[in-house]
């Protein structure tokens, strides 16, 4: 094997522990869906990498005060705005490194009995020794949510622009 190979794969291969590290933050991610009374927004939870952080404080400032916007009228995570928590299911269907200190997780969700699964999948960035949600892809964010919170910003802020 070339040796450039080699340390792309050495750089690229998840150790056991940051699966299970992995496994854990996805997992805490959808654990509120089992949870009827719990009611926190994704945004204005600690799962985010500095990066989406910096996105949604900047989303906060500029979106109408009366009105839904492109990210608020939903549950970003679920892709929902209603589910059932006692049939809610995550299943994590894979894992891989991207880079260093990058790496994908697959899930499918499930919202209601007999319901399909919803494919996502959640980039995660190592920040300050904890795996933080970069990014997630779906049918809704196929782009991913980071380009849907820069499009709405940019939406929002012209919305404001017009009506001043």
């Amino acid at each position: 094997m070339p040796a450039i190979a080699a340390l792309f794969l050495a750089a690229a291969s998840l150790s056991a522990a940051d699966g299970a590290a992995l496994d854990e933050a996805t997992r805490a991610i959808f654990a509120p869906y089992h949870d009827e009374s719990s009611n926190e927004a994704p945004w204005e939870r600690a799962i985010w990498s500095s990066e989406i952080q910096h996105l949604i404080t900047h989303w906060e400032s500029v979106q109408p005060e009366d009105e839904p916007d492109a990210m608020n009228d939903g549950d970003w995570l679920c892709q929902c705005q209603d589910w059932d928590s006692k049939a809610f299911r995550m299943t994590i269907t894979s894992r891989k490194a991207l880079e260093k200190d990058v790496a994908e997780v697959a899930v499918d969700i499930v919202l209601f009995r007999q319901a399909d699964p919803r494919d996502a999948f959640l980039t995660f960035r190592r920040e300050e020794g904890r795996w933080m949600l970069d990014d997630m892809y779906t049918e809704e964010y196929s782009d991913g949510i980071k380009a849907a919170l820069r499009q709405t910003i940019v939406e929002d802020e012209k919305l404001r622009a017009e009506q001043k």
